[in-house]
């Protein structure tokens, strides 16, 4: 269910307003598509150089081939 996590991944941050979390905003600035999360579980793939690299919605599971392919080549 949880994939063996067991420890606090995040914090609740705020994502609307004047209070917007400024890693929430630079994640949803800097990837593609742009915009604001539509649904909890979207996933941001980070370079080791700390850009952007990938933006996975919801659907994909952390098992989904996309999803391990671009973290794949990141290392």
């Amino acid at each position: 269910m949880n994939y063996g996590v067991t420890f606090e991944l995040l914090g609740k941050v705020r994502i609307l307003g004047e209070e917007k979390h400024p890693l929430y905003q630079w994640l949803t600035e800097q990837s593609e598509p742009q915009g604001d999360v539509k649904w909890n579980f979207e996933k941001f793939l980070i370079t080791k150089d700390g850009d952007v690299a990938a933006r996975f919605t919801s659907r994909v599971t952390p098992e989904d081939s996309e999803l391990i392919q671009a973290i794949e080549k990141e290392l």
